[in-house]
């Protein structure tokens, strides 16, 4: 992940020159740095675990994102909120952010038990836009976890969002982002509606290639 602190907004503090407000930004992303790091070591751990006790992977990919100080401004300004470093945390919980790509629906919910079992972690928020999808289409499992990060100071909780999604899931939201975020594209309405009527056949496809999986699986047990 690279430093944008050196791209920071000067609206973040009241002196753009303020070497100790600058400082005190690149310590707050470097938290945030560093629970991802967190993160992502438990998955890339609990995968291969995974895969000793079933012979197969549970993640298929894992992506990872902070976001910029751009970003972040535009979200205080758009949702009205101060920027300050002690409360914004409390408001904005997706500022570092972690997708994890799996191949099966049931994979979704296997992960979400591993990371709820780690004991140094707190789901502090879950949204499940598997079973109940946005009206848009749009699935995935949402959770805001509370990352311990260790600092010279004492232990400081950092919020990561956290994304569980298929590669179908994956496939067809990455095609609605293009979508809602180009502009000047020609029959927008038409072309969401077709997304929406997609989207179930996404869903479908998830629920018929699980299916053929557990039945693989229950078979190979079985001889």
């Amino acid at each position: 992940m690279t430093d944008t602190t050196n791209n920071l907004p000067a609206q973040f503090v009241n002196d753009p020159t303020s070497l100790e407000a600058i400082d005190r930004f690149r310590s707050w992303m470097l938290n945030y740095r560093s629970a991802v790091q967190v993160v992502e070591t438990k998955i890339h751990y609990l995968d291969q675990e995974y895969q000793i006790q079933n012979g197969h992977t549970l993640v298929d990919s894992l992506q990872s994102r902070i976001k910029s100080p751009e970003s972040i401004l535009e979200k205080v300004q758009r949702k009205h909120l101060n920027f300050d470093f002690e409360t914004l945390p409390q408001q904005m919980h997706d500022i570092a952010g972690i997708r994890i790509i799996v191949r099966f629906e049931d994979d979704i919910l296997s992960m979400e038990r591993r990371l709820e079992k780690q004991p140094d972690i707190k789901i502090l928020n879950r949204k499940d836009y598997v079973s109940k999808p946005k009206p848009n289409g749009y699935r995935s499992l949402h959770l805001i976890l509370a990352v311990p990060v260790f600092l010279a100071a004492g232990v400081e909780e950092v919020t990561v969002e956290v994304q569980i999604r298929t590669i179908a899931m994956n496939f067809w939201a990455s095609l609605e982002h293009e979508l809602s975020y180009k502009k000047n594209v020609q029959h927008q309405d038409e072309l969401r509606h077709e997304l929406v009527v997609k989207a179930e056949l996404v869903h479908q496809l998830d629920q018929d290639m699980n299916a053929i999986k557990n039945q693989i699986r229950a078979e190979e047990k079985r001889s």
